[in-house]
């Protein structure tokens, strides 16, 4: 998945500062301990049944936590590890299935099909829900879907959708916070997505 770099400010959200998701891509994955220990939170059976190319494609990190996604032939994972009070720690926050093959991608209602939103995180010493968690977001795309934005207060994930239509963002958001996700066509044009996971658009 080609990941490419945002710094745009939400119009509704004046003065604050959106981050881009950013790759850590100045070494091997497979080598980073947070990327080894996240891979055993992926269940056995599936890692071991997920085809031969199941591996890590990135590696996100916000302060002491770390986001992970693998993918594999038939399955795409979120895991997040984060440091814990005696040692780090890992668990999955969304597991979804690619697309089998002949999969129609030619629904256009709604451009974007097979959403699913999960968030994560710690609560906090006196059982409150966190003030902020990870979020990942899957999804197929139709055809004609070039590329995906899935924004929050916080920070905004683009990249392109491959040639199995699979859209997978994973940022940080305000804990039950609903995100923006747009995606563009291969006309150019801009199409917000409308669904009652998501934070609808204002009129412009």
């Amino acid at each position: 998945m080609s990941i490419r770099i945002s710094s745009s400010t939400p119009d509704d959200e004046p003065g604050s500062t959106l981050f881009p998701v950013r790759d850590r891509i100045d070494e091997d994955l497979r080598t980073h301990p947070a990327v080894r220990l996240a891979g055993e939170a992926v269940p056995l059976m599936q890692r071991t049944t997920a085809g031969e190319r199941f591996g890590p494609v990135r590696l996100i990190e916000r302060d002491s936590d770390f986001a992970v996604v693998f993918a594999a032939d038939t399955t795409r994972w979120a895991v997040l590890v984060q440091p814990g009070s005696e040692s780090p720690k890992a668990s999955l926050i969304l597991g979804v299935p690619n697309p089998r093959v002949g999969f129609g991608r030619s629904f256009r209602a709604s451009y974007l099909e097979r959403m699913n939103v999960h968030q994560s995180g710690d609560p906090s010493v006196a059982r409150e829900p966190p003030e902020f968690g990870w979020m990942a977001l899957a999804g197929i795309a139709a055809e004609g879907v070039s590329q995906f934005e899935v924004r929050s207060s916080l920070e905004t994930d683009t990249g392109g959708v491959g040639a199995d239509g699979v859209v997978f963002a994973v940022l940080r958001a305000r804990w039950r916070e609903k995100p923006h996700v747009a995606v563009t066509l291969a006309s150019g044009e801009t199409v917000p997505i409308h669904h009652p996971t998501l934070r609808p658009e204002r009129p412009s």
